[in-house]
C-alpha cells in the first residue's frame, strides 16, 4: 500500500519563488522543504497496486486546457497549524478537474475527502500564527500533473512523483 495524491507539481521558477517567501517567514513554522513544495488535486490515502493502477488509467483520460492560479495571499489554519498560500479567485475548469479526479477515485473503490476544496500551497508546518509577509502574487501555470507518493524517511516526509500527465494545449 502507497499513500497517494494527485497534484500540480511546479515549475522551477515557481518553486523558487514559494521558496523565497517560506524563507520570509522564518521563526514562523518549519519550512516545507523546496522540493515538497506542491498543490494537492485529490488525496487518495492508502492505495494498493490495483487502485494506483485503476486511478492512474482514469487520468490519463482526463482532458484539460492549461490554466493559471495566482497566489496571492497567506493563510494560517490552526487545526492542521500551517502557514500556505491560497488563491482568491479560482477557475471553474480546476474545480471541475478536481471532481473528476474525485469521482474516477469513487468509482475505483477509494474514498475521498469530501471537504471543499481549497487549493494551497503548504508553505510551513508546526505554525503557531499567521506571519507578516509582504509579496507579489505567484502565478503557478498548471501545464500538467502528477501522481505522488509521500513516503516517511529517517529525516522527514518526502514525496515522490510516480507519474506524470501533461495538459491538453
Amino acid at each position: 500500500m502507497k499513500r497517494l495524491f494527485f497534484a500540480l507539481w511546479p515549475n522551477q521558477d515557481t518553486r523558487r519563488q514559494c521558496n523565497q517567501l517560506s524563507l520570509k517567514m522564518l521563526g514562523c513554522g518549519k519550512p516545507v522543504a523546496a522540493n515538497n513544495l506542491h498543490v494537492t488535486l485529490l488525496f487518495l490515502g492508502l492505495v494498493d497496486a490495483a487502485g494506483q493502477q485503476a486511478v492512474s488509467k482514469a487520468a490519463c483520460r482526463i482532458a484539460i486546457e492549461p490554466f493559471c492560479l495566482a497566489f496571492d495571499r497567506v493563510d494560517f489554519w490552526k487545526k492542521p497549524a500551517i502557514v500556505c498560500l491560497r488563491a482568491e479567485q479560482v477557475d471553474r475548469v480546476l474545480s471541475t478537474w478536481v471532481e473528476t479526479l474525485t469521482v474516477a477515485a469513487l468509482e475505483n473503490g477509494i474514498a475521498v475527502d469530501q471537504r471543499p476544496y481549497k487549493p494551497h500551497v503548504t508553505l510551513l508546518r508546526k505554525a503557531k500564527q499567521l506571519p507578516v509577509a509582504e509579496f507579489e502574487p505567484i502565478i503557478w501555470r498548471a501545464e500538467g500533473f502528477c501522481l505522488v507518493e509521500s513516503c516517511s524517511t529517517p529525516s522527514g516526509v518526502e514525496y515522490r512523483v510516480l507519474e506524470r500527465w501533461g495538459l491538453s494545449a
